[in-house]
């Protein structure tokens, strides 16, 4: 039985933060033990921290896993890209070396992978700050099933772009016709490759809303924000998307959802993402579009203290639009 093929490959992609790896694999190990369904595997991209000791460490105390190092940095796409063509399970399950599966999670999930099929699996996310406390919410096995793409993108939108929020089937991917993946290299979104090519080719889908894993916040950047989230994401969207009701919900809760707190905290220079122009970069992709001068615009040009408040609003208008049904996702807004 041991040889037999995974169902599922948990990847991780990590760079010098062997802390969080180490924090990851514990919460991990006890829920793959000795369970032959799952393939662990790490793609360490030439970390010059103690991330290889870590690794060993694990693999001493019993992990099973494969450890892929990387001779260079080939940047975080090219690591995304490694782990997505060396995992060997049916389902692909890239997961970020900061975040957490709740206790349980991991078995949950394998329990719905081997019932039924579906072309990509999303997770709903719980978000903390600091230390980790493990969720003593129990599961409610809360979960909708979506035939259609563009009802599937409406409720998850924006957050198609969160690397451990996606479980993608491999096999349905790999077999249909697709643009190269490589082809999102440098753009910081190449987990959309395989998203979207499950999007594309949809036929079921599932939407787990128990939050079964964990995410650390203010604790990623490096990057242009507005320039990923602008340009890149827009044009990625064109070029690997034939639905415009697809494309469209994609932007629209990238607008309204995930943007103006992201804007609001450059202003409040949180230091989380490199230094870019926000408005610059977005009117030319987004300035047809009434959301961007509805939830964005306002948090880069008012006054900071203003700001703030209009932020607080657009919490209160989203709060009631998740549960409302994402009712103004329908709407003519987009103009």
């Amino acid at each position: 039985m041991a040889s037999e093929r995974p169902l599922l490959t948990i990847a991780i992609p990590t760079y010098n933060r062997s802390r969080y790896l180490a924090r990851l694999l514990a919460a991990l190990a006890p829920q793959i033990a000795g369970d032959s369904r799952v393939e662990l595997l790490i793609s360490d991209n030439h970390s010059p921290d103690d991330t290889p000791s870590i690794v060993e460490s694990f693999r001493e105390g019993g992990m099973s896993l494969r450890y892929l190092r990387n001779e260079t940095n080939i940047g975080s796409d090219g690591n995304f890209l490694q782990c997505f063509e060396s995992a060997q399970g049916k389902y692909v399950w890239l997961f970020g070396d900061d975040d957490l599966p709740e206790p349980g999670s991991v078995q949950r999930i394998l329990s719905i992978l081997s019932a039924e099929e579906y072309d990509l699996v999303h997770l709903a996310v719980r978000n903390f700050k600091g230390d980790y406390t493990p969720s003593r919410k129990p599961f409610r096995g809360r979960a909708s099933t979506f035939r259609r793409a563009e009802d599937l993108a409406r409720r998850v939108h924006v957050s198609f772009t969160f690397i451990t929020g996606n479980i993608i089937n491999k096999d349905r991917v790999s077999a249909v016709e697709h643009l190269p993946f490589s082809d999102l290299l440098g753009s910081n979104l190449m987990q959309l490759a395989w998203v979207y090519t499950a999007l594309e080719h949809h036929r079921r889908s599932l939407l787990i809303r128990d939050r079964l894993i964990a995410s650390q916040t203010e604790n990623t950047g490096g990057y242009q924000l507005c320039k990923v989230f602008g340009p890149n994401l827009k044009a990625i969207s064109d070029r690997w998307l034939t639905s415009q009701r697809v494309k469209q919900h994609i932007v629209d809760g990238t607008l309204q959802m995930f943007l103006p707190g992201c804007l609001l905290g450059l202003r409040e220079n949180s230091g989380m993402f490199a230094s870019d122009d926000p408005h610059l970069m977005l009117r030319p992709v987004f300035g047809h579009n009434l959301r961007y001068w509805i939830f964005d615009f306002p948090l880069v040009r008012l006054p900071l203290t203003v700001a703030k408040r209009w932020m607080f609003a657009l919490r209160v208008v989203n709060k009631l639009d998740r549960m409302t049904g994402n009712r103004l996702f329908r709407s003519s807004i987009s103009g």
